[in-house]
C-alpha cells in the first residue's frame, strides 16, 4: 500500500505493533522511507516473540521476508501476526540490506516490556531496503 503523502514529506513516522501486521515487511519500511524527508526518522515498536503469545510460533526467516517482498510467497490473509522476530533478526535484515549511509539502532521497549524498538534515521534521498 502506499501512503498518501509526497517523497520526503514528513520528519518521521511512528509506528507500535504495527509492522507484524505487514505482509511485506520490506516493501512497507521502503514506503515509509519514501514520505521521510532526509534526516527524518522511524520509530517502531515490534513485537519480541519470546515476550508475547507468538512464544510458540517459529521465528521468520530473513529469506522468507525477502521472498514475500518479490512476490514469491503469497500472503494467506490470515488475522495473525505475518512476522514472529526477535531484535537479532531485525538487526540482521537492517545490518545486511538498509542503505549503510543510513543509521539505525535496536532496544528494548522500557514502556511495556513485551516488544523491541526499531529506529532508522534517513540519511539520502534513495535510502531504500534491498
Amino acid at each position: 500500500w502506499q501512503l498518501p503523502f509526497e517523497d520526503g514529506s514528513l520528519e518521521y513516522v511512528l509506528s507500535s505493533h504495527v509492522l507484524e501486521h505487514c505482509w511485506d515487511i520490506i516493501g512497507t519500511l521502503n514506503e515509509w522511507l519514501r514520505v521521510l524527508c532526509v534526516g527524518g526518522i522511524i520509530y517502531c515498536v515490534f513485537p519480541h516473540k519470546e515476550k508475547t503469545f507468538d512464544k510458540d510460533r517459529p521465528r521468520t526467516p530473513l529469506q522468507e521476508l525477502c521472498q514475500r517482498h518479490r512476490g514469491v510467497i503469497e500472503n494467506p490473509n490470515t488475522d495473525a501476526h505475518h512476522t514472529v522476530w526477535i531484535p537479532d533478526d531485525a538487526y540482521e535484515l537492517l545490518n545486511r540490506y538498509l542503505n549503510p549511509v543510513d543509521e539505525y539502532s535496536i532496544n528494548q521497549d522500557a514502556k511495556v516490556g513485551n516488544g523491541f524498538v526499531i529506529i532508522i534515521r534517513k540519511k539520502s534521498a534513495n535510502s531504500k531496503i534491498l
